[in-house]
């Protein structure tokens, strides 16, 4: 993939992020109880959690090398990403508590609040509970956390060997991965157990995405790798159920072997569709390709904004409250979340332009 011209690249890129974006919106549009009443929305589920998250990360280590090889050095790369990620990630979190406080102490919304498990805490308690990368108000944010810590540990690595050793870095990084992954069970970490899970989980994939910006796959390869990638999606989704959704409490020697497989068989997948992504052989029509142009370039934003209001606290009024049909409260979470999302995007697109207007003045 390394011969596809700058311009090619960032269009395949941002049509990735943009349907895995999509299969975010469907998963979390998706209560549990919705999977528990239908066995095809639990496959749906399951078949989406089995990957997509990986692809975000595989895409990101991806997007880490083509920074390296445009001549920018990796602490360079680490501070850009943390000025355009911590500020969301530290500031989102504030808000949710300030707005999650607000609503428990109204008795109507608190009481609704308490029933799905949404309990007062304090500011200590919360805060120290996002850095473990398990917030009770707002669980997704564990992955924009994750992605800062991945991209400052590869880049700090890279960093220490003067930028001239970034495959060899990458690959050293792999190996301290799956060994993490592999001794899982007897590290012992206490409360900080899923920010050790999802780095072990994680930071292969994020540098393999690395590695793979200098690879040229082969064309008949892409289809069989892409083939075998797809055939593990379905076998974890039909075999290894307890391994999607709340894969990381799973344990032992199966776990390693899955998350082994996913490691070595996934990246297929990746290329096979970002070839199909730069040979435009994804039907898109002009509807269309705006929609998933819009969630690709708008991904973060959009990551942010969909949970909890529009998923989690809309699904549980309409699903568990007044028994609204599981398609329908879907559709309802769905539009809300990509409606709040644009109107995000909106203000904060409308207040750059008036301070840049104020600086040029």
């Amino acid at each position: 993939m390394q011969s596809e011209k700058k311009a090619s690249r960032l269009v395949w890129m941002d049509v990735a992020k943009g349907v895995a974006m999509l299969l975010v919106l469907i998963g979390h549009c998706m209560r549990d109880e919705m999977r528990t009443d239908s066995a095809a929305l639990d496959m749906l589920y399951r078949g989406i959690y089995g990957f997509h998250m990986s692809w975000f990360f595989w895409i990101s280590g991806y997007s880490y090398r083509l920074s390296r090889k445009k001549g920018r050095a990796p602490l360079s790369i680490v501070g850009r990403r943390l000025k355009s990620q911590f500020p969301y990630w530290i500031g989102y979190t504030l808000f949710i508590f300030l707005a999650f406080s607000a609503a428990i102490a109204i008795p109507q919304l608190g009481g609704i609040l308490e029933s799905a498990g949404y309990t007062r805490l304090s500011i200590g308690s919360y805060l120290l509970s996002a850095v473990q990368a398990n917030n009770p108000w707002a669980y997704h944010l564990w992955f924009l956390l994750i992605l800062i810590l991945l991209t400052a540990i590869v880049g700090l690595a890279d960093a220490l060997f003067g930028g001239k050793c970034t495959k060899a870095v990458c690959a050293g990084l792999i190996v301290l991965g799956l060994v993490g992954l592999a001794l899982r069970d007897t590290v012992h970490v206490g409360d900080w157990w899923r920010v050790y899970d999802y780095l072990t989980l994680y930071l292969p994939l994020f540098c393999i995405g690395v590695l793979m910006a200098d690879w040229k796959v082969p064309n008949a390869l892409i289809w069989i790798w892409g083939a075998l990638g797809v055939a593990f999606i379905v076998v974890r989704t039909a075999f290894f159920s307890g391994f999607s959704g709340n894969s990381l409490r799973v344990s032992g020697w199966q776990r390693f072997a899955v998350y082994l497989c996913a490691d070595l068989l996934l990246p297929g997948v990746m290329v096979m569709l970002g070839h199909i992504f730069e040979k435009g052989w994804f039907p898109r029509t002009k509807p269309v390709k705006k929609f998933i142009d819009f969630l690709g370039r708008e991904s973060l934003a959009i990551y942010l904004w969909h949970q909890p209001f529009c998923c989690a606290f809309l699904g549980m009024l309409l699903y568990g409250k007044l028994h609204v049909p599981a398609p329908v409260t879907m559709a309802i979470c769905f539009a809300a979340s990509l409606l709040v999302s644009w109107a995000f995007v909106l203000v904060r697109d409308c207040l750059k332009k008036a301070f840049a207007k104020k600086k040029a003045a």
